[in-house]
């Protein structure tokens, strides 16, 4: 079987150059240029090998996690199925050992394994400096191979069977958000001269954060070793042995999904009753929350869009290697939370798409559709908000930080929901319709997207800024009395905002239902 799926997957890269003329030349091309740019690194890696250990260990370690955490992300937010994907061959009746193992080896088999292969071979010339250290980088390097390869069968099937098929434009707005975040303190760092210095202390200090992640445990370990460091090595390598055995078993469990269902059902669902429709009773705002936590619940383009939100902690590690505090990095995360699950509702109503009709035909009144599809975050969101505010006061030492961060964070939230109700009625825009394929999505009409996302934004700052002047204070001055009145004032103007967000949406809605209607039918 093994044999069989690598004659397979050797044709099938042999195909990929056998196809149009312009679709083999870019295939060509682009396979030569990731070949070069991998002999490129390993060429500055194996230069190393007469530098200094530090010097080496700043800048090999490093290389070697961006190579897996590339390998990583790629495969996840692309959302393509690959044509080794599991499910396709769910029908064949291969058993799940046969086939885990045949797709896993057939994998290594490829331009992007071979471009890690050949970076692995210089951190192993760049480690040869003894006998131990030598076996050490080799035992490294294939680890960080095997580590990368597992990591993109992973990725691959993840990001098929979960992000392909649902992704929406939403989603892709709130991941480009969370990137900027992301990518404008490291951009900063990078501008700076002392990054050019492979000898730099910021270079050091992410070598260290680095080698203790998954994806440069690995890298790390005969660079620990080599500089004095064995007990940290040892370390080290137990973290990369546990990375590949989760990586292993996750790929078996994706196997075994993909036999046990087709395209990605594992059968017919069935329910027993009303659900929240049950739960909620008949009233306007009861049956609209009733089918939004439905929605939130059931609909992958939801599901996506709010699991956004479990990776913008990551914006701690840039600013803590930049030399941040890592106690003060504790009060970032939050506030960013909360004002991207206000930001979510803001385009709800062209998520019903011609279902909307239900709401306006309803006669029920503008503002309980408006307050009944903020149930969701609001019943979630805001005990997750003052969990996340004890949980970052405690990382940050101080309990003064809990009333400051809890009034920003649901100022924030409420701020954002109350501005949703408004611009999700007088600014919606087209979305990707139920079920489709993300790249069906309707061309959104003139600037209607992006004013409407800009509206949300500075709204939700501009709500902010009593808060964020008092938190300053309390900072500056001591907390009494302004931790307690950045609490207060924080809640009051989110509460303001929401409310009349909720009044006005509600008007909104009760007087634009036919232009509402017009809008799903183009959607």
């Amino acid at each position: 079987m093994v044999a069989q799926l690598l004659r397979l997957r050797v044709d099938l890269l042999a195909g990929e150059v056998r196809g149009g003329a312009r679709r083999s030349v870019l295939v060509v091309l682009g396979s030569l240029l990731g070949l070069v740019a991998a002999v490129v690194v390993a060429g500055e890696l194996l230069a190393l090998r007469s530098a200094p250990v530090e010097v080496a260990r700043s800048v090999a370690v490093p290389v070697g996690t961006f190579v897996s955490l590339a390998l990583t992300l790629v495969p996840l937010v692309m959302g393509r199925t690959d044509q080794f994907d599991p499910r396709r061959f769910a029908v064949y009746g291969i058993d799940r050992r046969r086939l885990a193992v045949g797709l896993g080896v057939a994998g290594l088999v490829g331009i992007p394994v071979l471009a890690v292969a050949i970076v692995a071979v210089g951190q192993v010339g760049a480690w040869s400096r003894t006998g131990g250290t030598a076996v050490l980088a080799v035992v490294a390097a294939l680890l960080g191979t095997l580590t990368c390869a597992l990591l993109l069968r992973v990725g691959s099937a993840v990001g098929a069977t979960f992000v392909g098929p649902h992704r929406s434009r939403d989603a892709g707005w709130l991941a480009a958000l969370v990137i900027v975040v992301l990518g404008l303190p490291v951009a900063s760092l990078l501008l700076r001269s002392d990054w050019l210095d492979p000898a730099s202390a910021e270079l050091q200090r992410v070598a260290d954060v680095a080698g203790w992640t998954p994806w440069g445990a690995a890298w790390a370990v005969p660079a620990d070793v080599a500089s004095g460091r064995v007990g940290e090595g040892v370390l080290k390598l137990l973290v990369a042995l546990v990375t590949v055995a989760l990586l292993a078993l996750a790929w078996w469990a994706l196997v075994g999904r993909a036999l046990e269902a087709a395209d990605g059902r594992t059968g017919t669902r069935r329910y027993r009753g009303l659900g929240w429709f049950a739960g909620l009773g008949s009233t306007p705002v009861g049956a609209v929350a009733a089918r939004a936590l439905t929605y939130w619940g059931r609909d992958p383009r939801y599901r996506m869009s709010y699991l956004v939100i479990l990776f913008v902690p990551i914006v701690v590690l840039p600013l803590g290697v930049a030399g941040v505090p890592w106690h003060w990095t504790a009060l970032v995360p939050l506030p960013l939370m909360a004002l991207i699950a206000g930001f979510l509702p803001h385009n709800d109503v062209s998520y019903d798409n011609t279902a909307v009709w239900l709401h306006v035909a309803s006669g029920a009144p503008g503002w309980s559709d408006r307050l009944g599809r903020l149930v969701p975050l609001l019943v979630v969101g805001l005990p997750l908000v003052v969990a996340g505010a004890a949980v970052s006061a405690a990382l940050f030492g101080d309990p003064v930080a809990f009333p400051v961060l809890t009034g920003i964070a649901v100022g924030a939230l409420l701020a954002g929901l109350g501005l949703s109700s408004v611009v999700s009625v007088l600014l919606p825009y087209p979305t990707v319709r139920p079920g489709d394929h993300p790249f069906q999505q309707p061309q959104a009409a003139g600037t209607t997207a992006a004013v409407a996302q800009t509206t949300m934004i500075v709204g939700i700052l501009a709500s902010l800024v009593p808060a964020v002047w008092l938190a300053v204070l309390t900072a500056v001055d001591g907390p009494e009395p302004w931790a307690t009145a950045t609490l207060v004032v924080g809640v009051a103007v989110g509460v303001v905002v929401l409310v009349v967000g909720v009044a006005v949406g509600g008007r909104l809605f009760d007087r634009r239902g036919p232009d509402l209607l017009a809008a799903a039918q183009r959607n």
